[in-house]
């Protein structure tokens, strides 16, 4: 067993993908498939989902992905960190979607 803080961004590309593909088992290596979980299905719909252009298609991929990853239990989810992002009232259009303080900052401007 290992502890380790997953977080995956806002698309599954970038995060679902490294955690749960069995080709990213590597052993001593962080921001891995640190559990060695190997299921030939989740690859399968992982790699097939990665180059879907179509979102509804893609998001289908995903739901099944999950559903066998919630079936599987590979990891258990014990905490939740709490992330928060704080500005000050002057600057405005600070960023409030899913990448926060990581998008870009080039159309904020103070008051």
């Amino acid at each position: 067993m290992t502890m380790d803080a997953v977080f995956n961004w806002g698309d599954p590309l970038i995060g679902v993908h490294r955690t749960y593909l069995s080709t990213n088992v590597r052993k001593g290596v962080i921001w891995s498939n640190t559990q060695g979980y190997a299921n030939s299905k989740v690859d399968e719909l992982l790699n097939a989902a990665a180059i879907e252009p179509d979102l509804a298609k893609r998001k289908a991929l995903y739901a099944e992905f999950q559903k066998i990853v919630v079936a599987d239990a590979p990891i258990a989810f014990l905490h939740v960190i709490p992330y928060f992002s704080l500005h000050s009232a002057g600057l405005k259009n600070f960023p409030t979607g899913i990448w926060s303080a990581a998008a870009p900052i080039s159309d904020m401007y103070w008051e």
